[in-house]
């Protein structure tokens, strides 16, 4: 095996600079594209409320329905015509930072809200209400420069800073631990 080995390295010495060459270009090229500055678009929905009341005892039931949604984009790249597509015009809706965007209803009673760019590490967040309780539904957040990534978000408990700490620090000795156990086992003492 070994003798092949260096008869296949004799026969590549007089290319070999040029082989190397070849392989650093084409290692630094594969890092330029991994590391480049690029769009990543996340959204999803954190509290969904739906409230059922009359506003006088012989007066009709009215239904609120309230939805927030946050879209941000993680990148460090910022993203382009976002589009927020519905399935239909919700009653009233409230965009947090007030920035400028266009609304439209599509041709098949979507709604859509664009807008023009999201700057990196930005968030934007759509508060919608509808009145009279229909299913008023995100059907898709378009960009033509990334796929948006849908999020699920869960309401957690916060802990305190020391607690924080505490567990990052099992988690580092854990780590270490492991690695120790395992040098152990291969090399030995």
């Amino acid at each position: 095996m070994s003798d092949t080995l260096v008869a296949l390295w004799a026969d590549i010495e007089p290319a070999k600079e040029f082989i190397l060459s070849v392989l650093v270009t084409l290692l630094t090229t594969f890092l330029l594209w991994l590391f480049r500055a690029r769009v990543n678009l996340t959204y999803g929905s954190a509290s969904t409320n739906f409230h059922s009341f009359r506003l006088s005892p012989e007066g009709e039931q009215i239904s609120v329905w309230t939805e927030k949604f946050y879209f941000q984009n993680i990148g460090r790249k910022p993203a382009r015509e976002v589009e927020i597509v519905f399935n239909m015009i919700p009653t009233s809706y409230n965009m947090f930072p007030t920035r400028d965007h266009q609304v439209s209803q599509l041709g098949n009673g979507f709604f859509s809200i664009k807008v023009p760019s999201i700057a990196p590490n930005e968030l934007v967040v759509i508060d919608i209400i509808d009145i009279g309780g229909r299913e008023l539904n995100l059907q898709s957040v378009n960009c033509p420069d990334a796929i948006a990534n849908e999020v699920k978000f869960l309401p957690t408990r916060q802990y305190g800073k020391l607690f924080e700490a505490l567990v990052c620090y099992l988690l580092i000795a854990g780590f270490f631990a492991s690695v120790y156990f395992v040098l152990q086992l291969t090399v030995g003492s």
